[in-house]
């Protein structure tokens, strides 16, 4: 770890043996992810990053998911998920670099901060950082990386089954209190605070959770809003909830069915799938061009079975690199708004809000 630089270990030995994985040439036409990706140490001073260029950071620490009473072992996400991403096929003009890991602290507040600082230098570069994580709390740490890179506070849009408002206890933040932290900033700073929750589960969240995202004015959509012919009216939920700020985007794991994702801290026996209706809405939200950070938290490869969500993981990083380049060229509408966009055409008007009723981990 540097000394000015607190909880940041760069590109090790450790972080270069992750990527590893099958060779089929040199040529461009067959190279993938571990034969091109770069290792730079986040304490040197960073170029300016012109072409699309995602830097991987991961956040090592499952602090907040112990103190949150979860199942622990998060702490070795972001290495499983460079296994998993290795061997990914390149996606030509998209650069990567891997500029090492946040580690545990003292305290969660501690190591979130530790994340800010890294998350605003690589936003400042003009780069998209994608935390590989690690336990949820990291969703504030992001959030208040890109905040102070652009100097104005970015809306959240959060795929999981849990809301992650859940009041700060006396002994600090924990892994399910990430955006009532990013909630109180924005008070504190008379920003507005933007909360867009998709695949919340009304079983994984207390009346009294759902009572706060409405005083919070969130946008919600629960699991049974990912279905073909309701993602027009998701979109248009989304695009309302954003209001035209700039995005810091969230994946939780856990917003899966458990069977495709049985590695995570808290799993989900009815979450939703990773299927068409997913990644339409997730590259809808890309193709916006307005999302400055990726996050996929709470991977723990301990309790995974055959790299399932490891590999699901992966998979997500894999479309925030296609996302990247399709948002090159966004599409605009006649106000010049940049819209987000499922290439679809649909008439419906299913409800998809949700009854406060269930439990939370």
């Amino acid at each position: 770890m540097s000394a000015g630089f607190p909880l940041y270990s760069a590109p090790n030995a450790a972080t270069r043996a992750a990527w590893q994985g099958r060779i089929d040439g040199e040529s461009a036409a067959l190279l993938r992810w571990h034969q091109t990706v770069q290792f730079i140490d986040l304490t040197q001073p960073l170029e300016h990053y012109f072409d699309p260029t995602i830097c991987f950071i991961g956040y090592a620490s499952d602090l907040g998911v112990r103190a949150n009473s979860g199942r622990v072992g998060c702490a070795d996400g972001p290495a499983r998920l460079r296994m998993c991403m290795a061997s990914l096929p390149m996606v030509e003009g998209i650069t990567f670099i891997d500029f090492g890991d946040i580690v545990a602290g003292a305290t969660v507040l501690e190591t979130q901060e530790a994340l800010a600082v890294a998350i605003e230098k690589i936003v400042r570069a003009g780069a998209m950082p994608v935390i590989l994580g690690g336990g949820h709390d990291q969703a504030f740490g992001h959030f208040l990386g890109v905040a102070r890179a652009i100097g104005s506070a970015p809306a959240c849009i959060n795929f999981d089954a849990h809301l992650d408002l859940r009041p700060i206890p006396v002994e600090g933040p924990n892994s399910g209190t990430a955006f009532t932290q990013v909630w109180d900033w924005c008070k504190a700073s008379s920003a507005p605070f933007r909360y867009i929750a998709l695949g919340v589960q009304r079983l994984a969240n207390t009346s009294f959770l759902f009572t706060r995202a409405e005083q919070a004015c969130a946008t919600l959509v629960d699991a049974d809003g990912f279905a073909i012919d309701t993602i027009d009216v998701v979109m248009d939920a989304i695009n309302d909830g954003v209001d035209e700020a700039e995005i810091c985007l969230s994946v939780d794991l856990d917003v899966f069915a458990a069977g495709f994702a049985p590695g995570v801290s808290a799993p989900t026996a009815m979450g939703i799938a990773p299927d068409a209706s997913f990644r339409r809405v997730f590259r809808g939200i890309l193709a916006s061009g307005l999302v400055r950070g990726v996050e996929i938290a709470e991977l723990c490869p301990a309790l995974d079975i055959d790299d399932h969500t490891a590999r699901l993981g992966a998979a997500i990083a894999f479309e925030v690199a296609l996302g990247l380049l399709d948002a090159q060229n966004p599409e605009e509408d006649t106000d010049g708004n940049v819209e987000m966009d499922v290439d679809m055409d649909m008439d419906v008007d299913p409800d998809i809000g949700t009854d406060p009723e269930g439990d939370e981990r």
